[in-house]
């Protein structure tokens, strides 16, 4: 910034008071951006204004475009999402039902996926990676309509047959599940599992429920899992 006053030479100054230093310039402080509203792994989400399903897990793309992964039946390619609340949350970016049951929601900016699961009573579960636990491991689901509910890995590699076709590569547990869970996350020991896929029975029947592997979600759309 240019001072506020003339430069003089010695003779002129002679019995002038000193001149006065420039006036210093001060940064604008930036505008405060809003915190983003974090997403975690097991919460709800609406899709087109009407279906409601449970976000799985937190990815990035290629690109770097920051989503989360969920079953295939709870949307199209193209679908919008939204917060229970009605807030434009994001789109379906892509969605394979049935043959397989998954697809992945990219989120808006003003979003953010968590890397940890919640277990629906103010805690969260951590993510560190995603290997496969085998046949009779502990499993626990997170879905917004039942909430946290643990269980045991009972088969792999299932095919099931729903009203729209079969499903295949899907994983047994003995958890149960509530409608409204479709989507949620399955961890076992800190490792990403899958995405509810479907069930028998239900909560109050102490019913079981298939998963959908998660690593085949992130290999066939070129997804990273994100973790804590």
């Amino acid at each position: 910034m240019a001072s506020l006053f003339i430069a003089i030479g010695p003779a002129q100054a002679a019995g002038l008071a000193p001149a006065p230093a420039p006036i210093q310039s001060r940064p604008v402080a930036a505008a405060a951006q809003p915190a983003a509203t974090v997403v975690h792994p097991g919460e709800q989400y609406v899709i087109a204004d009407k279906t409601l399903c449970s976000a799985g897990f937190a990815v990035t793309n290629a690109a770097g475009r920051a989503g989360f992964v969920s079953a295939g039946h709870c949307g199209a390619s193209g679908d919008a999402v939204q917060t229970p609340g009605g807030a434009a949350m994001g789109t379906f970016v892509a969605s394979s039902f049935p043959g397989t049951d998954y697809g992945w929601v990219a989120i808006n900016p003003q979003f953010a996926a968590a890397a940890t699961v919640t277990r629906h009573n103010g805690t969260v579960a951590a993510v560190h990676g995603d290997a496969a636990a085998p046949v009779g491991s502990p499993v626990c689901m997170s879905g917004q309509a039942s909430g946290w509910h643990c269980g045991t890995i009972t088969a792999v590699n299932q095919s099931v047959q729903y009203e729209q076709g079969i499903v295949s590569g899907l994983t047994a547990t003995t958890v149960c599940t509530d409608a409204g869970d479709s989507g949620g996350a399955f961890v076992s020991g800190g490792q990403a599992q899958g995405v509810v896929s479907g069930g028998v029975g239900d909560c109050s029947s102490n019913g079981a429920t298939y998963f959908q592997p998660v690593v085949p979600i992130l290999a066939a759309y070129g997804l990273t899992l994100r973790t804590g």
